[in-house]
């Protein structure tokens, strides 16, 4: 049974009020927006991981995503959008509009970091040996034992 004394992602459900756009941008934005913002009482701010993720997003067009969710789920929840909410996400793009979409440090876009990454999965970087020195496929392995590099 899930613990309801303390945070778990499992004791409740966020809503996600457009499935497709989430899965074509690959997050539910809903998850991080569907919190209140408290002033900081000594104890932490609620609020914190939002703004982290806000500052930690990559591409304009999730930007703007964030944008209608924070208005839809406002509308669900029955009040206006957060002004802090929508000012966070104006400075972020604002950012990637003038210093470009993508982490910076690697001159790479969300897309080209993609590849490099699939490309870096496919690759195996440990080779099974059999006792002759051939190689040896994942898929036949048994009782494989790690020994000293040759």
């Amino acid at each position: 049974m899930p613990a309801t004394g303390q945070h778990n992602e499992q004791s409740t459900h966020t809503p996600d009020p457009s499935l497709e756009l989430s899965a074509e941008h690959g997050e539910n934005p809903a998850r991080f927006l569907d919190v209140e913002i408290h002033v900081d009482s000594g104890s932490g701010t609620s609020g914190e991981l939002m703004f982290a993720r806000i500052r930690g997003i990559q591409t304009i067009a999730l930007v703007r995503y964030w944008v209608a969710m924070e208005r839809r789920l406002a509308s669900i929840r029955d009040r206006d959008p957060r002004e802090r909410v929508l000012q966070a996400l104006a400075q972020r793009e604002r950012y990637l509009d003038e210093h470009g979409e993508g982490l910076p440090q690697t001159g790479m876009t969300p897309s080209e970091r993609r590849e490099v990454a699939a490309e870096r999965d496919a690759e195996s970087v440990a080779v099974l040996l059999d006792k002759d020195g051939e190689a040896v496929s994942w898929s036949r392995q048994e009782g494989a034992t790690v020994e000293a590099s040759r």
